[in-house]
C-alpha cells in the first residue's frame, strides 16, 4: 500500500504549453490600417500534458489577452475536455482580439506602427480534477501567464515566454 501511495496514487501536476499562435483573420482597409469593425481572430495551439495514472478532466477554459498596461484587448473560450492518463492533449483555442480597443490605446498604436511589433500578455486558466479509482480525487487549477511579441508585418509571434502555476 505504501508503494502504491507513492507511485500510482501520487497526483502529479499537469503541464500546459502554448505551442504556437496563428493569425486566422486580420483585415485591413484600403490604406493598410486595421479595420475596427471586424475582430482579429487568433488560433492558439495549446497542449495539456497529463503525467498521471488517471485522466485529467477540466471544465471550460478562458484565455484573456492584455496589452502590457493591463487593458483587456481580447478573449477566447474553449469547451471542457479530458487529457487521458500519461498522454498529451492538443487543442486549438480561438481567441478574438478587439481592434477598436487596440486602436483606442494611443501608445499602443504609436509603438506598433513604429516598431512593427505588438507586445501582449496572455492569461489562461484551466480548472480540473484528477480522479484515481474512487479513492483519490484532487482538484487542480493550472494558470498560464505568457508574454509575447507579435510581428504585424509577418503576422506571427516573434517571441514568447510563459510561466505556469499549479494549485492542488
Amino acid at each position: 500500500m505504501l508503494v502504491l501511495g507513492f507511485t500510482v496514487f501520487d497526483v502529479k501536476e499537469p503541464r500546459i504549453h502554448m505551442n504556437r499562435i496563428f493569425v486566422q483573420r486580420l483585415e485591413l482597409d484600403e490604406t493598410g490600417n486595421i479595420r475596427t469593425d471586424v475582430n482579429i481572430t487568433l488560433l492558439a495551439d495549446v497542449s495539456v500534458n497529463n503525467p498521471n495514472m488517471a485522466s485529467f478532466r477540466f471544465g471550460n477554459t478562458t484565455t484573456t489577452i492584455y496589452y502590457v498596461d493591463g487593458t483587456v484587448i481580447g478573449e477566447g473560450r474553449n469547451p471542457a475536455g479530458k487529457a487521458k492518463a500519461r498522454q498529451t492533449l492538443r487543442m486549438n483555442m480561438t481567441v478574438d482580439v478587439f481592434p477598436a480597443k487596440i486602436l483606442g490605446l494611443l501608445g499602443l498604436v504609436t509603438e506598433s506602427l513604429a516598431s512593427g511589433a505588438l507586445t501582449i500578455k496572455t492569461y489562461t486558466e484551466i480548472d480540473g480534477r484528477v480522479k484515481i479509482a474512487s479513492a483519490v480525487k484532487k482538484n487542480v487549477e493550472v494558470k498560464l501567464n505568457c508574454n509575447a511579441t507579435f510581428n504585424i508585418n509577418s503576422r506571427s509571434i516573434q517571441e514568447q515566454n510563459c510561466k505556469q502555476k499549479v494549485s492542488m
